[in-house]
């Protein structure tokens, strides 16, 4: 299955400036804002079959496929009118995800902040979205129950940089999404680069990996393939560390 993959990146602008205005006292109320921007824009994205992904707190980055410019423009103006900032969003299709998150921050830098959606629009080409869904065997038992939450939370930030160099070298994109659970927009990597990647990672840490792989047209489809793939793995259903899924249609 080829095709291109579409990234958004969204930053909240003016950032810097506007939350000083707030005060001293303003940490609580940055998070709290954050949080919701994060689960509004998450649940505007996945209505459109898209999927959204921390990279900084006042920055996110989403995969469009299939996610119209009036889409865009719909949700700017929806956190427009519910929040006491503005966002800009910049897009770019490449095949890698590396190079379409590159395009879409270009655009952004090209042309400012300050309530813009820019990038690339054109939606003629094949939607492809490569999702693997990663997660530690046995977390609970190798680590939550040996060790305290904070060294717990430490060792999977670690394993997060880990993975994160490793496949970028394949100009894939990892996020980490809570618990021992790890997203990687992995187009152009195979099932037999992820396996490798996931031991090498393992290695590192003295850990165990496993994951599910979806392919599909758009990134909630993906990635509802992908987590499917890993349950059949965590069921015992099969005794490989990588299961891949590809949507029939």
């Amino acid at each position: 299955m080829s095709g291109k993959l579409k990234m958004t990146l969204i930053r909240i602008d003016d950032y810097g400036p506007w939350t000083l205005k707030l005060g001293n006292d303003r940490e609580y109320k940055l998070q709290i804002l954050q949080a919701q921007l994060y689960a509004h824009l998450q649940r505007l994205f996945a209505e459109k079959e898209g999927a959204l992904f921390y990279n900084r707190f006042d920055e996110m980055v989403a995969i469009s496929n299939g996610i119209s410019l009036e889409d865009h423009l719909r949700m700017q103006d929806e956190v427009s009118k519910n929040y006491p900032f503005t966002i800009s969003m910049g897009i770019g299709v490449a095949e890698k995800p590396y190079d379409a998150l590159e395009m879409a921050t270009k655009a952004l830098q090209k042309n400012g902040n300050y309530k813009r959606v820019v990038g690339e629009f054109n939606e003629s080409y094949e939607k492809n979205v490569k999702i693997a869904h990663i997660d530690v065997n046995n977390i609970t038992g190798n680590i939550i129950n040996r060790l305290s939450a904070y060294e717990t939370a430490l060792i999977m930030n670690k394993l997060n940089v880990i993975l994160s160099e490793l496949f970028l070298k394949y100009k894939a994109l990892t996020f980490f999404c809570g618990g021992d659970n790890f997203m990687v927009v992995a187009n152009g990597v195979s099932k037999d680069e992820v396996k490798d990647i996931i031991e090498r990672a393992g290695r590192k840490l003295n850990l165990t990996l496993k994951a599910g792989i979806g392919v599909a047209r758009t990134a909630r489809k993906a990635i509802e393939l992908a987590t499917k793939g890993l349950d059949f793995i965590r069921n015992g259903k099969l005794k490989s560390a990588v299961h891949e899924i590809y949507e029939l249609s």
